[in-house]
């Protein structure tokens, strides 16, 4: 199940320049957003962003948009995909799906104009202030002992 949301101001530039300060208050302004839906989830509760992309600015009519989608996980153990769409004439609105625990990201359809994930995600964790969430341990494969 989906839910769309309409309700904050437009924020055309999201008064950061460089583009990992900007997907990371694209982010905060989502869960701004995602804050009037039923799920009942707030910032407060994002345990951290799993995966990230962009698409590419596009119009409908004469009004310019982009989208921007990302994949986190909650500290309840939710995890919610979220869509969030900015333009110059139109105010913000995101999209909230929650997803499977083991479900893979979206997949980028048959548009072809999404970006990949970005699954590369600790700077932009940082920049949220969330705690760093060390990656799981590589297992060691060690060598049978010799017999004779």
């Amino acid at each position: 199940m989906s839910v769309a949301f309409d309700c904050l101001p437009n924020a055309r530039d999201l008064g950061a320049r460089d583009p990992l300060e900007r997907n990371a208050s694209g982010i905060r302004r989502a869960f701004d957003l995602a804050a009037e839906q039923p799920y009942g989830f707030t910032f407060e509760d994002l345990e951290q962003v799993e995966a990230y992309r962009t698409r590419h600015a596009g119009t409908f009519g004469t009004l310019a948009f982009s989208t921007q989608d990302c994949v986190v996980s909650l500290t309840d153990g939710r995890r919610f995909h979220l869509a969030y769409l900015a333009g110059p004439q139109r105010p913000d609105s995101v999209t909230v799906r929650q997803m499977v625990t083991t479900e893979p990201f979206p997949s980028i359809g048959a548009s072809g104009r999404l970006s990949p994930w970005i699954d590369d995600v600790a700077e932009l964790n940082h920049r949220l202030g969330l705690p760093l969430i060390p990656p799981p341990p590589v297992p060691v494969i060690l060598p049978l002992p010799a017999r004779h």
